[in-house]
């Protein structure tokens, strides 16, 4: 099920959304108009999508990625990405299970959707469901108990689709897998690697390469600030106050498991965040301040764009804005900065010598396939007359037990390659080394009772992908997708 959901974009995106709950306490809303007055923007077959369930699955992978880029991801980057498309395809597979799932007469009922919700350890304090964070989670990140709690259904209600189709495999199919673990192969073969090529670097050469990609090495776009920081460790804050912000913000409070954490165990974050509240009024009189030229800066500052120093905030507001601008106050490491423009240094190509350092691994990497790739064939065709080596009878099973001059993973992905291929001799590359091999005899051999089991398994699981992916390919043609303009 997993490979399948990666396969097809994932369609299961309120499976990825709960995963990633704890990620998606923001509160940041999207604003996307699909030029309509209603809610819906689409239908597939009987089911109607809305713009509530784009908005909060579109939040919902949005920050499953900036999670993955660790707080680095904008909306540029999404753009890039297609997003948007994501998860308009996302919930277009979904919605096509669901018709299908409504053929069926599968039913959820609101008892299995709150046992759900109480299962999410985002909602959980002590390992047990508390309402008070529930509710906090929905008021804070903008979303209605009916969306929330609609997303939910509906995944309860695919789940229980797939439940009902039966994948397991027939003896044939079995056999197909079982058969090529019963194949033993013995090779003549040689490994190539760098230390068979020439590396001598041709400066012209290399120079006639940069000349070809010269736009792709430009020097970054570059920013320079005035700043002006406003601290917030001077700020006092009382008992009260830690215990009341702890009671409005504690679902936000998580260790690395995920697991809630108590008023003392989080009181440490809790105060630098209270503190940078309670000085968010001064920060804004700063920036009038500055605004009109009655303070004057802490320091001049050049950085590269999207440089991790600063949060993804405060470079999101520097989009479209010109020399001259002054960016509000934005938290950095638990103060807050207001920045002044003052320049802007647009990326330039990067001239022969200062590229070098950046072309010379491309190039030699460039050189090295080309030459190995010339070799590895000479080796092929001349394999009766080159001093090779002669391997032991190869299995899929036995293969981290040779001694063929690979390590356990090279080994592996060798003879992957090497069953799956129907050529008696052939040129594997693994990683930069190369083999040059040929069958020289092959026989059967006898695998026992808890191996073939597993392999069984595997077939069923290799079954039940196909069967999923030839059904997307039914409901594709049975419910056609209608995006509203």
């Amino acid at each position: 099920m997993i490979s399948w959901m990666q396969k097809h974009n994932k369609f299961l995106i309120v499976t990825i959304w709960i995963a990633t709950i704890s990620f998606i306490f923001t509160g940041a809303t999207y604003g996307f108009s699909f030029g309509l007055r209603s809610n819906s923007i689409g239908e597939v077959g009987d089911i109607k999508l809305s713009k509530d369930r784009f908005q909060m699955e579109y939040r919902s992978l949005y920050n499953r990625y900036n999670q993955m880029f660790q707080g680095k991801f904008d909306e540029e980057q999404a753009k890039q990405m297609g997003l948007q498309d994501q998860v308009l395809n996302n919930m277009a597979a979904e919605a096509k299970i669901l018709n299908l799932a409504k053929e069926f007469g599968i039913v959820v009922s609101d008892q299995e959707v709150a046992q759900k919700i109480a299962t999410i350890p985002a909602f959980q304090k002590e390992n047990k469901f508390e309402r008070t964070i529930y509710n906090n989670y929905l008021k804070n990140s903008g979303l209605s108990t009916k969306t929330f709690e609609a997303s939910l259904r509906d995944s309860i209600a695919i789940q229980k689709t797939f439940t009902l189709l039966n994948n397991k495999g027939l003896e044939n199919e079995y056999k197909a897998i079982t058969t090529a673990f019963e194949i033993a192969d013995k090779l003549n073969y040689l490994i190539l690697s760098e230390d068979d090529i020439n590396s001598t670097i041709d400066e012209a050469k290399l120079k006639d390469f940069w000349e070809v990609r010269k736009e792709q090495f430009q020097t970054t776009k570059q920013y320079a600030f005035d700043l002006v920081w406003v601290e917030t460790d001077d700020v006092n804050v009382t008992e009260e106050e830690i215990k009341d912000f702890y009671q409005k913000h504690s679902f936000e409070y998580r260790d690395k498991e995920d697991k809630h954490l108590s008023l003392e165990e989080a009181k440490d974050q809790i105060i630098k965040d209270l503190k940078i509240q309670k000085s968010k009024k001064n920060a804004n009189k700063q920036y009038i301040a500055f605004k009109k030229g009655k303070i004057d800066k802490d320091e001049r500052l050049t950085y590269d764009v999207n440089d991790f120093r600063l949060p993804k905030t405060f470079w999101d507001a520097l989009k479209d804005k010109e020399r001259g601008s002054i960016i509000k106050p934005k938290v950095v490491n638990n103060r807050y900065v207001i920045a002044k423009i003052v320049d802007i240094i647009q990326p330039k190509i990067k001239d022969f010598k200062e590229a070098k350092s950046e072309v010379l691994p491309l190039y030699k990497s460039e050189l090295f396939k080309e030459k190995m790739a010339n070799l590895s064939q000479t080796k092929l065709t001349n394999i009766d007359k080159e001093k090779t080596k002669i391997s032991d009878f190869i299995t899929l099973k036995n293969n981290s037990q040779q001694n063929l001059g690979l390590n356990e993973q090279e080994m592996a992905n060798f003879t992957s390659k090497l069953f799956t291929s129907n050529q008696e001799k052939g040129i594997i590359p693994i990683g930069k080394k190369v083999i040059v091999y040929k069958i020289v005899d092959q026989k059967l051999i006898t695998i026992d009772k808890n191996a073939t089991e597993g392999l069984k398994q595997n077939a069923d699981q290799i079954k039940s992908q196909d069967l999923e992916s030839n059904l997307m390919e039914l409901l594709d043609k049975k419910y056609p997708t209608k995006f509203y303009k």
